[in-house]
């Protein structure tokens, strides 16, 4: 991702990202549904009912089989690094597979 000029700040945790987020806002997050200390939907959550990350694009990366709502943006794993950038660059409702 830095090689196409995104700068990248990892975490390890949902609580961590939460944490980051207090003192500096992404334009977008890389979201994983499962983590050891909160799950993904606690995190989107956070997010969605913050009106601080209203211009936040979160992208949930996931290998789950799982339903999710049509207005979140979808990578699932395994996927290729062209298809997560045209889901950045591209269409904002964009789902790949």
């Amino acid at each position: 991702m830095e090689r196409r000029g995104f700068e990248v700040v990892a975490v390890s945790s949902g609580a961590e990202a939460l944490s980051f987020m207090a003192h500096d806002t992404p334009s977008v997050m890389l979201l994983d549904l499962e983590m050891d200390d909160m799950n993904g939907f606690e995190v989107l959550g956070a997010i969605q009912n913050n009106p601080r990350y209203r211009g936040v694009k979160v992208v949930v990366v996931t290998g789950s089989g799982k339903k999710l709502p049509p207005h979140i943006r979808v990578l699932r794993k395994p996927f290729k690094i062209d298809a997560l950038i045209e889901l950045l660059e591209g269409n904002s409702n964009a789902r790949a597979s």
